[in-house]
C-alpha cells in the first residue's frame, strides 16, 4: 500500500493535472456506482451503466481541470501562508467556487443525459438551493483543514476522497429525477 501510494505522490508531482483529472474521473465513476448500488438498491439487471459512464466523463472532462485550476488560481491569489491564508482561501472557495461549481454541475450533467433545456432548468430550480445548502455543511470544514495542512499537488487528491460520498450524493440527486425507478 505505501508503494502505491508514493506511486501516486509521485505522479502528481511529475503530471499534476493529469493524475488529479484521472483521479477525479475514477472517484466520480466509483460514486455512481455507489449511488446506484447503495442508495437506489440497483441489481446488475436494473443498474445504468451509461449513467456510470456519463458522470466518469463529466468528473474527468468538466469537474476535474476545473478545480484543478481553481486550486492553482487560488494558490496564486493568496500567495500568503498559514491559518489566515487557508481561511482566506476556504472563504473564496465556498463564497465563489461553490456556487458557479454547483449551479453548472446540474446543467452538465443534463447536457451529458441530452436533456432538454426546460428540463436542465427545472433541475438546477429544484436541486441548486439544497445541494448548495448540504455544501456549506460539509466543504467550509473541509477546505479550511485541506488548504492549511495539504500540499497543493495532493489538494483535489483529499478533494476527491471527501468526495467520494459527495459523488454519490450529487450523482443520485442529479439522476433521481429523470429516471424510472429499479424494479424490485
Amino acid at each position: 500500500m505505501a508503494g502505491l501510494w508514493r506511486g501516486y505522490v509521485r505522479l502528481a508531482q511529475v503530471y499534476p493535472f493529469r493524475t488529479q483529472v484521472g483521479t477525479t474521473g475514477v472517484l466520480f465513476l466509483v460514486g455512481d456506482a455507489i449511488a446506484q448500488v447503495g442508495i437506489e438498491r440497483r441489481t446488475l439487471q436494473t443498474y445504468d451503466y451509461a449513467r456510470t459512464a456519463r458522470m466518469s466523463a463529466v468528473g474527468l472532462i468538466w469537474v476535474g481541470p476545473v478545480l484543478r485550476t481553481w486550486l492553482v488560481t487560488l494558490e496564486r491569489v493568496v500567495v500568503s501562508t498559514g491559518p489566515t491564508a487557508a481561511l482566506k482561501k476556504m472563504c473564496l472557495d465556498q463564497a465563489l467556487m461553490a456556487p458557479f461549481f454547483l449551479g453548472m454541475f446540474y446543467p452538465v450533467v443534463g447536457l451529458s443525459r441530452w436533456d432538454s433545456w426546460e428540463d436542465i432548468k427545472q433541475l438546477v430550480k429544484k436541486e441548486y438551493l439544497s445541494t448548495l445548502f448540504n455544501n456549506y455543511k460539509l466543504w467550509p470544514a473541509v477546505q479550511l483543514a485541506n488548504f492549511y495542512f495539504v500540499p497543493l499537488n495532493l489538494r483535489l487528491l483529499v478533494m476527491n476522497i471527501v468526495a467520494l460520498g459527495w459523488n454519490t450524493y450529487l450523482s443520485w440527486r442529479a439522476n433521481i429525477h429523470t429516471e424510472d425507478p429499479p424494479d424490485s
